[in-house]
């Protein structure tokens, strides 16, 4: 399969420059890029970024079927195999790190998509199909959204599918994340059924954050891979490892490699030690403030924001106090935070022990086997999916969301619901959409699942959130987007 432009590189440089110039200030353009840059409004320079990011998607999967070509290509004096080795590089993602000057990692995805998008020839010179024509045609952009209606809400998990917002392309990294794990799955399954499942494994990653496609194809590559799940179970057991040593600079690192049923106990008791420990902070909005959303009543904001420390350096503290604890020291701060461990499984599973199962914060699936270890050894919450389930909508005589609900919401959105964001449930609070105050239901529809800092986006910048079909929206302000065409936020689920 080949590229729908004969040169889609040419192409997304002409529309970039066409948004550079559309972007510029009619009445101070600017004589170099630093003036025209500072001259540009708002949503100019973000549509600038927008589009660097077209631009750059393009030089990437440019640079992927230069790759796969040059991979595919003989030693000139056909005694050093391909032409790569032939220029002294081991493979071609090493090729793509020393001429590009950037890290391996980078030229090893760059190079694995492009053996993926390649077509091969054959014994007689002929063109065959490339591996995966699927991740092919995601690579290449969208049709131009212009004649869309760009301004409503689309209403199912696909939002190019009835015409509205466009998928964007799948990137690089994306392509190369389900390629790795379709292939990890290829000594089972026929090429028929790899081909099937990047179809979709693609169709779920549309919009995804990369993180998400990560999961995706991991989730994918379990179904493909039901026989051998529990070898891969005790394979990863076995290869967990852990070291210390002392760095020159006098801190002493500490690197662990876990397997999901391990590392869901490491995750979830620093997080809710961190939760425990970080200040909750609370939020008004200045025209609708309920004094009785103030612990002083007063319906003002509190004076301190949430805490400033990294992530990384809590992770570190709370990492210090488990095991202050355990020394028996009575200097710590505060007692051990009881650990909830929430797995997600289905219903057939559960009878037939059958298929997979996922933890919270872990993108790693797991077998029936490890569910069963961990629900021997841990007080678990399982949330099973298709069967019986809680009353989770409350109305508005209750103003609090219940524990119930949070774990539904957190089901839903996976954490914090703004698109992209890392805080898992522990970092978030459940919110009313439509304030409570102002007749806004307990429900699961009216409710949301975000970190401090996106709650503040939500109300300091005027953004907009609707839920539809149980998907979160995130509508931004017209001085961010005149269109204000909607961003779709929440976990995504793997369609069965």
């Amino acid at each position: 399969m080949t590229s729908t432009a004969p040169n889609p590189l040419a192409a997304a440089a002409a529309g970039f420059d066409a948004v550079w110039q559309g972007a510029l200030d009619a009445i101070r353009p600017g004589a170099c890029v630093a003036e025209q840059l500072e001259n540009m409004n708002d949503e100019a320079i973000l549509r600038v970024l927008d589009e660097l990011g077209a631009v750059q998607h393009a030089v990437e999967v440019l640079a992927a079927r230069v790759t796969g070509a040059i991979a595919l290509r003989p030693s000139p004096t056909r005694r050093d195999g391909t032409l790569v080795r032939a220029a002294g590089y081991a493979n071609p993602g090493v090729m793509v790190s020393e001429r590009w000057r950037v890290a391996r990692a980078r030229g090893a995805a760059i190079a694995e998509v492009g053996a993926a998008i390649t077509q091969p020839r054959g014994l007689l010179g002929e063109l065959e199909e490339c591996p995966f024509p699927a991740i092919t045609s995601a690579l290449e952009p969208a049709a131009s959204p212009e004649s869309s209606n760009t301004d409503a809400v689309p209403d199912d998990t696909h939002p190019s599918s009835d015409g509205g917002t466009p998928k964007a392309p799948l990137s690089v990294d994306g392509a190369a994340v389900i390629v790795r794990e379709l292939r990890n799955a290829g000594r089972i399954c026929s090429r028929g059924e790899l081909q099937a499942a990047s179809v979709i494994a693609v169709e779920h990653a549309a919009h995804a954050p990369l993180q998400d496609v990560t999961r995706i194809a991991k989730l994918v590559r379990t179904r493909l891979d039901q026989d051998g799940r529990e070898p891969r179970d005790e394979l990863l057991r076995r290869a967990e490892r852990c070291t210390i040593h002392e760095l020159p600079t006098g801190m002493t690192l500490l690197r662990a490699e876990l397997a999901p049923e391990s590392a869901a106990f490491i995750r979830a008791g620093l997080d809710a030690l961190i939760g425990a420990t970080t200040r909750k902070p609370h939020f008004t909005h200045p025209d609708t403030a309920d004094p009785a959303d103030q612990p002083d009543g007063s319906g003002k904001p509190m004076p301190d924001g949430p805490s400033l420390i990294p992530i990384d350096r809590r992770r570190a503290i709370a990492l210090t106090e488990t095991f202050r604890h355990l020394a028996g020291c009575n200097a710590a701060a505060t007692e051990l935070t009881p650990v909830t461990v929430i797995i997600r499984t289905d219903h057939d599973t559960l009878e037939t022990g059958l298929g997979t199962t996922t933890i919270d914060g872990i993108d790693e699936p797991i077998g029936p086997g490890a569910l069963r270890r961990l629900a021997a050894d841990a007080n678990l919450i399982p949330m099973i999916l298709g069967g019986p389930t809680q009353v989770l909508d409350l109305g508005t005589s209750t103003r609090l969301f219940t524990r119930g609900q949070k774990l539904a919401l957190a089901e839903r959105d996976g954490g914090c619901a703004w698109t992209g964001c890392t805080h898992p449930p522990s970092f978030t609070e459940a919110h009313h959409i439509t304030w409570w105050s102002q007749g806004g239901p307990t429900n699961l529809d009216n409710g949301i699942l975000l970190c401090p800092f996106h709650h503040h986006r939500i109300h300091d910048d005027h953004w907009t959130i609707t839920i539809q079909n149980g998907i979160p929206w995130f509508i931004p302000p017209s001085h961010i987007d005149r269109h204000q065409t909607p961003i779709r936020g929440g976990r995504i689920h793997l369609a069965a």
